[in-house]
């Protein structure tokens, strides 16, 4: 009977041992996976609410890829803070078409004269997007709204405006190839 109970005890004590080493190991896993999590910066990209269809086949793209990037590039190219611009024109120079010299000199220009003006007065501008007029067939869109502009601590203006966003479709991608603002005067004219 000794036997039998001492037996019985070395397999009650293997037991405990292999269970206690299973704790420890996650245990350990558990730890060694907050130290990770804590340690790793990781980049979250959000792209834009697509809330309908995004076709593109051929040359050809939808009226709502159209939309939504015109909505996004606006956001890039009229909400500017003398801090964001320098970022913003890095993504949108990236992603600007090369087809046209003279077009990426406007684009540069533009981002020039806001940095300016933005670091000079102390300016922020906000862009909230009304109307939208797509041409799939040129790829050019009107965008309409209501640019928000704040001067410093105190001084706001706000107007409504128009600009025409052009795209070139390279590569399977649609770049962004001209942005204007459209004066009173050009309004109904999209060239």
């Amino acid at each position: 009977m000794d036997i039998k109970e001492h037996q019985r005890s070395i397999y009650l004590t293997r037991q405990r041992n292999f269970f206690a080493g299973l704790s420890g190991l996650a245990v350990l896993s558990a730890f060694l996976a907050v130290g990770k999590l804590a340690l790793v910066e990781e980049k979250i990209i959000m792209v834009p609410g697509i809330s309908r269809e995004m076709i593109i086949e051929g040359e050809k793209v939808s009226r709502s890829y159209l939309e939504e990037s015109a909505v996004l590039y606006a956001s890039c190219l009229l909400d500017l803070t003398a801090d964001t611009i320098s970022a913003k024109r890095d993504m949108v120079l990236k992603h600007a078409s090369l087809r046209s010299k003279k077009n990426i000199e406007a684009l540069q220009q533009y981002f020039a004269i806001k940095e300016e003006e933005h670091k000079k007065f102390g300016l922020m501008t906000f862009f909230a997007p009304k109307k939208l007029q797509v041409d799939t067939k040129t790829l050019q869109v009107i965008i309409e709204g209501r640019l928000t502009s704040t001067f410093g601590k105190k001084g706001i203006e706000e107007e409504n405006v128009k600009y025409l966003m052009s795209f070139d479709f390279v590569g399977g991608f649609l770049k962004i190839k001209e942005f204007s603002r459209l004066l009173p005067k050009e309004q109904g004219d999209t060239k």
